[in-house]
């Protein structure tokens, strides 16, 4: 367990939920809410992301800047950004 822990109160079903996942992954508890932590910041992260491209992508003042960010993009990287395969999903 590392140094750098505390304590945070939950429900008893709350505690129970997380025990059952923990137990079914072979893991314990802190490493799961450790796993779920990060999951989360990174879900908020991209709805952020996903959010403000919209935004941009619906201002037709923003289109040629976003058109040429991604020609340098292409550029920079030899290929085309439709030429990469898909990301696979956590």
């Amino acid at each position: 367990m590392p140094q750098d822990t505390t304590t945070i109160r939950v429900t008893r079903r709350t505690h129970q939920v997380l025990s059952d996942l923990a137990a079914h992954e072979g893991r314990s508890v802190s490493d799961l809410l450790d796993q779920l932590a990060e999951r989360a910041r990174r879900d908020r992260l991209l709805k952020q992301y996903a959010a403000r491209m919209a935004e941009l992508s619906a201002d037709p003042s923003q289109q040629a800047g976003l058109e040429e960010d991604r020609a340098w993009l292409e550029a920079a990287a030899g290929a085309t950004l439709t030429d990469e395969p898909p990301y696979p999903e956590p």
